[in-house]
């Protein structure tokens, strides 16, 4: 661990009063349009300390979040040969709130789900060193503090991380790697996850699923990386200092399930303009068609998804090219793209592959409502989120094209319910309990099928009035299924429990 280096890039930004960005990649940015952006960013609230990339509309929401705890990582990327190591230091300000006091505070540490990549060590509790406890194949990291932390208190802790980031496509689809030039950094830091009526909610990960599962937080990440990188992070960018090799950045942003950032010296990319939010996609230049095309379908999306859903909230909505082995991965405010399906040439099952790269990005934009703003447990309750964004892809394609590209889709998810036979599998059981082949089938096809069930029960109207109110309600909280449930009642004035009893959820 280099402390001097992580202590130098925190010398450099308290003395740096502007940045000077110098990347020369063409945009493509209605001027109008991004100068009211500009403007919207220069006026929020000059005493807020959260760092965050909210439009200036969702800003009053920072006084609700005054607890969630901040994160501020200052993090080194080192290229050393053909690997790439991270080393860095994290402080987080966690807050009590629950009603209950707490006697230990976990992190997981989800690049452990691969191998033994994510080190920690020196860590401290306001200010007092603590051995930490490893649990769960070292994924889970328990610190037993030396008093309880009461409902309402607040405690700081810190530590440095180091890790080797694998170059092979491993754990929880690949999504941690270096490959082919492209650094994609999956939950790369300790994250505390949700404390509730189950407790910590820590266990062995399951070979299926996605596996955040976290209140929301704030995030400051000073980024120290080769100049050469072009870096893609979940954040705005709010300070550059470069020099001949080097490049130390920092985004903000909050409020946020995570912090993902993905960097390459392959990557360009183009941006565009949606409802006030700046997006962009990242790309490599051979496939520049695709990308543009990624660009494209991330705003029809997010249009499509603002009118029906409530405005995207942020301030900008990256999507990146990424090497994986799944056809993308949602994080907060950026989400990753599997770059296979950017290759024109590429099939699957005998598909084009361009088939796949718009359902994939559709889908995951769909994750920046059910996911980011409406948290749920991705582990024992998939459905939930994933289910309910199938769906919502499904209404991409109605709202982009018409029923009949509507149906077409929608015909797909028949077909991934075929490859269990059709059986009717319950679409609530946790991840852990289905199989790989029934994880795909059940929760990607058959539960998204159930929203279509329930749409018919409810009818058109309530239900989409039901989605818009789930979001209001729940945006920035966790959601459970009986919350589904008994706000879908109330929209419809029904009852609606038979149906989730013939589709096998528990509430």
């Amino acid at each position: 661990m280099r402390n001097n280096r992580v202590f130098t890039i925190l010398i450099v930004f308290l003395l740096t009063l502007s940045s000077c960005n110098v990347n020369n990649n063409t945009q493509i940015v209605d001027e109008d349009i991004g100068e009211a952006a500009d403007e919207n960013t220069q006026n929020e609230s000059s005493d807020s300390v959260l760092p965050n990339n909210l439009k200036p509309e969702f800003q009053p929401d920072l006084k609700e979040l005054h607890q969630a705890s901040v994160y501020t990582i200052n993090m080194e990327i080192e290229l050393e040969g053909a690997v790439i190591r991270v080393e860095g230091s994290q402080e987080v300000i966690y807050t009590n709130q629950e009603s209950v006091p707490l006697e230990e505070i976990y992190f997981r540490l989800f690049p452990n789900v691969g191998g033994d990549y994510l080190a920690v060590s020196n860590i401290h509790v306001d200010g007092n060193p603590i051995e930490p406890s490893m649990e769960f194949s070292n994924t889970a990291l328990r610190l037993d503090l030396h008093e309880p932390l009461a409902p309402g208190e607040s405690t700081t802790i810190t530590m440095f991380f180091d890790e080797v980031v694998p170059s092979e496509m491993g754990g929880n689809y690949g999504l941690y790697v270096y490959f082919d030039e492209i650094l994609a950094l999956d939950a790369f830091f300790p994250i505390i996850p949700v404390y509730n009526d189950e407790g910590w909610n820590v266990e062995e990960p399951p070979q299926n699923a996605d596996m955040i599962f976290a209140d929301v937080a704030f995030f400051s990440v000073t980024v120290d990386a080769p100049k050469e990188f072009v870096l893609a992070a979940g954040g705005r960018e709010t300070e550059r200092v470069e020099n001949s090799d080097r490049q130390i950045v920092t985004f903000a942003g909050g409020p946020q399930r995570d912090f993902y950032l993905a960097a390459s010296p392959r990557f360009v990319f183009e941006s565009t303009w949606v409802d006030g939010a700046k997006l962009t996609s990242y790309f490599v230049e051979e496939f520049r068609s695709s990308g543009e095309r990624v660009l494209e379908i991330g705003a029809n999306a997010l249009s499509a998804f603002s009118d029906r859903f409530g405005p995207y909230p942020y301030n900008e909505l990256d999507l990146v090219s990424t090497p994986m082995q799944a056809g993308g991965m949602e994080y907060s405010n950026i989400v990753a793209i599997g770059i296979y399906f950017y290759d024109p040439e590429s099939t699957l099952r005998g598909v084009p592959g361009s088939v796949f790269l718009e359902s994939a990005t559709a889908h995951e934009v769909g994750h920046e409502w059910f996911y980011c703003q409406v948290m749920s447990d991705q582990i024992d309750e998939p459905w939930l989120d994933e289910s309910l964004v199938q769906y919502v892809t499904y209404l991409y394609y109605l709202d982009t094209y018409g029923s009949q590209a509507a149906d077409g889709f929608k015909e797909s998810l028949h077909q991934r319910w075929e490859r269990v036979a059709k059986e009717p599998i319950p679409i609530g059981m946790p991840a852990k309990d289905y199989s790989p082949m029934e994880y795909g089938a059940i929760v990607y096809g058959r539960g998204a099928l159930f929203f279509e069930a329930l749409t018919e029960e409810m009818g058109q109207g309530p239900f989409e009035s039901f989605l818009r109110e789930y979001v209001d309600t729940y945006r920035w909280g966790i959601a459970e299924p009986r919350d589904l449930k008994e706000l879908a009642e109330e929209s419809c004035g029904c009852d609606l429990s038979q149906v989730f009893t013939d589709w096998g959820i528990i509430y």
